[in-house]
């Protein structure tokens, strides 16, 4: 089995984010080679709650420019976390 940290690498901070918190919904960084059922297995041992449902995106790079010099930003894959009811109430 792979690690906790190596499927989930970072929570994301974002104002969707917050506003997804409220509805009981986690935003997590995770390796883009990971399955959902990888995902769903790390995110309940890191979390300690059970998880609902697991909506996942790959976000391609994207190309910045500085200066006169190009580069790409990395892509990443995201996941969003639902837990369930139960585990938000015991948060609480």
């Amino acid at each position: 089995m792979t690690k906790i940290f190596e499927v989930i690498r970072k929570p994301l901070l974002t104002e969707k984010g917050q506003i997804l918190r409220e509805a009981n919904i986690q935003v997590f960084e995770v390796a883009t080679w990971a399955t959902k059922h990888q995902i769903k297995e790390a995110a309940e041992l890191l979390l300690q709650a059970k998880v609902k449902s697991i909506r996942t995106v790959s976000v391609p790079a994207k190309a910045k420019r500085l200066g006169r010099w190009m580069g790409t930003t990395g892509s990443m894959k995201k996941a969003y976390i639902e837990l369930a009811e139960a585990a938000a109430e015991a948060a609480e």
